[in-house]
């Protein structure tokens, strides 16, 4: 099944995420709301690599949190995604922005709502950073439809657009 597919047979909602208010702004951020970049490597949804290397893309907004890698089975098909990168601190059930940082192997459930399938399942995290993190807009990029509000990239993701 294809993402268009996927998201038209199933209750996701792109505008249903995590709440932001109160999240700590980038510190000392490489990008601002704006400026123009370009992305540095793929991202894993459901059970397709999202074609993000190279493509150009706007920076919407920057926060200083706590981001994990995350492998899951979708509530909505079960489809394996190993590596989805990231989830924030406060996408996870039970945890806050202060909460202690989680380590690599921890079982966690997902509240973040970034594809269909996502909310509600469970994970085991195989990476964590902490630093900047961005939303970024990324127009139609190598046959894919643009991406509005993309969560998330690292500040090391990314490098200016010339």
């Amino acid at each position: 099944m294809d993402m268009d597919n996927q998201m038209n047979n199933s209750n996701y909602n792109p505008n249903d995420q995590v709440p932001l208010e109160g999240l700590m702004v980038a510190q000392a951020p490489n990008f601002k709301k704006g400026d123009s970049v370009t992305l540095l490597v793929d991202h894993v949804m459901a059970h397709m690599v999202m074609k993000m290397k190279g493509a150009p893309a706007t920076i919407v907004a920057g926060y200083n949190t706590r981001a994990y890698a995350v492998d899951f089975y979708t509530t909505n098909d079960h489809t394996l995604v190993k590596d989805h990168k990231w989830i924030i601190q406060r996408e996870i059930k039970g945890e806050t922005d202060d909460s202690p940082a989680l380590s690599i192997g921890s079982k966690i459930t997902i509240e973040a709502n970034h594809m269909p399938g996502m909310r509600g399942a469970e994970a085991t995290i195989v990476d964590s950073q902490e630093g900047n993190i961005y939303i970024v807009d990324v127009p139609a990029y190598e046959g894919q439809k643009p991406m509005m509000n993309h969560r998330w990239f690292m500040q090391d993701e990314m490098k200016p657009r010339n």
